[in-house]
């Protein structure tokens, strides 16, 4: 449990915060791979990042997976004793790809630094993980993929975890800007944004069709700590 903030660097003035709730309207797949040896990739590729969170979710990942799975082309979620769960940098990813496809960023001068760097994703308890409220994946599906080999074009089947209709909840705290001025992002930005994102869809396998979900709830509230 984290430990209360000190008086004088309570931060709750400084953001704006929104709670959703999304409901998957079929599946969201799992990317993880259960092979330890490219994990640090995926997460890497997912968060956009490579920094020292990057490394300990990684390191998480893997300690989580490797006394259970070796298989090599198998795409799973992350998950602890509280069950499967997305970091809350996927969620982060997926709105600033909104925001990108639809020109807020290249609109709002100044709004990029605002997403980067005051734009947080947060799970009830403050935690990085986002959790789907399953302890195993409903399922699997199997799907050939093309890949080039050193011995040429070869067909390979993955298998892929889902989770089938996963309610979702999570914050977003927006650094507060004013609404005059050229960076700000709101209420109205992130409403667009979540807009965009139920067809872009969350989680892996987007590409087919998976993560598309519904905005079924919706609040301003105070911030907590």
């Amino acid at each position: 449990m984290n430990q209360p903030i000190h008086e004088r660097f309570d931060n709750r003035n400084i953001y704006t915060a929104y709670g959703v709730t999304i409901a998957m309207r079929e599946w969201i797949c799992g990317g993880l791979p259960r092979n330890p040896d490219v994990i640090a990739a995926w997460v890497k590729s997912r968060t956009g990042h490579d920094d020292d969170i990057t490394a300990t979710q990684t390191a998480e990942a893997i300690e989580a997976l490797q006394e259970r799975y070796t298989e090599a082309c198998w795409n799973t979620f992350p998950g602890d004793d509280r069950g499967l769960y997305i970091w809350s940098r996927q969620i982060k990813a997926m709105l600033r790809e909104s925001a990108t496809m639809l020109g807020i960023i290249k609109k709002k001068r100044g709004s990029k630094q605002v997403i980067q760097h005051g734009f947080e994703i947060k799970g009830r308890d403050h935690a990085q993980r986002i959790y789907l409220g399953v302890t195993q994946p409903t399922g699997y599906v199997d799907k050939t993929i093309h890949v080039m080999t050193p011995q040429g074009p070869r067909d390979a089947l993955v298998r892929v975890d889902y989770v089938e209709r996963a309610k979702i909840t999570f914050d977003v705290w927006i650094f507060k800007t004013h609404a005059s001025e050229t960076r700000h992002i709101g209420e109205a930005e992130l409403v667009d944004m979540l807009r965009f994102a139920q067809e872009n869809g969350l989680g892996a396998d987007r590409s087919q069709g998976h993560g598309k979900f519904d905005v079924v709830e919706f609040t301003t509230h105070p911030t907590q700590m």
